[in-house]
């Protein structure tokens, strides 16, 4: 009997599979990511959204900035490794000088001083690192809670994650909740930008469409600056 039903939940994994998108699509699995899209939308409207609007009614703005100037610069970090993995030296050094800036003059990275005195945000991440060292193509896959991404971009998330501060924390339940208020932040950033997507006739191949190129973009060095549009915002969680 429990032969029988390992044979037929392969069976059942094989016929989901074989009806995914075409090897040379780059959503091969498009029946399993919109199942996860579906769950990521459901997880985001029962418990991530209204912890964002509850956190967005709670706390207020000014201090909202602060802590999104917080996690902003604990990112430089990993900027700057992916800026010295990619050979832009020059670019390195200008985060290097957001950094000692932002952790200095503005307290910790509560400010963004930085900004102010003309050295732009930039974002750089270890998939993009990848790209540029030749791995291009890669399939697309949605992470769950995370959102859109590809292979190659999931590699990249735990690359960049292993570049920055909270993964050599030694205490968990700090590295935890650093890693859950960076969470609840982004989200809170994305409620003002769930309407683009109103009009779309297919939110999935919308959001996947606007993802890819949006990766494209950075990767071509098209796209440096972290905050260029709200569409590109909206992409980096499960909107609802």
């Amino acid at each position: 009997m429990l032969q029988h039903l390992r044979v037929c939940g392969f069976s059942m994994v094989l016929s989901c599979l074989s009806g995914c998108g075409s090897p040379t699509s780059p959503d091969q699995f498009e029946c399993i990511n919109r199942a996860v899209y579906g769950f990521n939308k459901t997880a985001d409207r029962v418990v991530i959204k209204p912890t964002a609007r509850l956190y967005e009614a709670l706390v207020p703005a000014p201090i909202r900035n602060l802590v999104s100037n917080f996690f902003h610069n604990l990112q430089e970090i990993p900027n700057i490794g992916n800026d010295i993995l990619q050979g832009n030296f020059s670019l390195a050094r200008k985060d290097m000088a957001r950094l000692i800036l932002n952790s200095t003059w503005g307290i910790g990275g509560l400010l963004d001083v930085a900004q102010s005195g003309g050295l732009a945000r930039s974002h750089q991440d270890f998939g993009i690192t990848l790209a540029r060292w030749g791995y291009k193509d890669s399939s697309y896959v949605v992470l769950p809670f995370l959102g859109p991404s590809t292979f190659r971009d999931g590699i990249g998330r735990l690359g960049t994650y292993y570049m920055g501060i909270p993964a050599y924390l030694k205490s968990v339940k700090w590295r935890n909740r650093i890693l859950l208020a960076s969470f609840i932040d982004t989200r809170t950033s994305l409620l003002k930008t769930e309407s683009i997507m109103s009009g779309a006739v297919d939110e999935y191949v919308f959001v996947r469409d606007a993802y890819l190129q949006h990766r494209k973009y950075e990767i071509n060095g098209e796209d440096k600056t972290a905050t260029t549009s709200g569409l590109k915002e909206s992409l980096q969680g499960p909107p609802e």
